[in-house]
């Protein structure tokens, strides 16, 4: 559980699949806003089975990223390929999604 220092924590895991390319259809908004109605307020995106993500993938994830914050809660991501962690970290936005030092 990647950036939550107490494991016993309640989380809702959401998975990412495929890619998270242009045009960003809204999926992952909308699945967050559903969440968020329902109470949640900490979210966990599984990316394992994320292939591929470009710019706008990145500021979808960031847009996630800040509407949960403003709602109270806390977003972080898990196990992100190699290719979406260096796009992550080109964007300065891998620690703060992940919770997790850079070093």
């Amino acid at each position: 559980m990647i950036g939550f220092p107490d494991l016993s924590v309640r989380l809702a895991t959401v998975r990412v699949a495929g890619t998270l390319r242009a045009p960003v259809r809204g999926e992952l908004s909308q699945t967050l806003e559903t969440l968020m109605r329902g109470g949640e307020r900490r979210v966990l995106l599984e990316l394992a089975d994320l292939r591929e993500i470009d710019a706008a993938g990145v500021g979808e994830l960031i847009r996630a990223f800040n509407a949960m914050r403003a709602a109270g809660g806390v977003l972080r991501i898990a196990h992100a390929n190699r290719h979406v962690r260096r796009l992550l970290q080109i964007g300065g936005v891998y620690q703060p999604l992940t919770g997790v030092a850079q070093g």
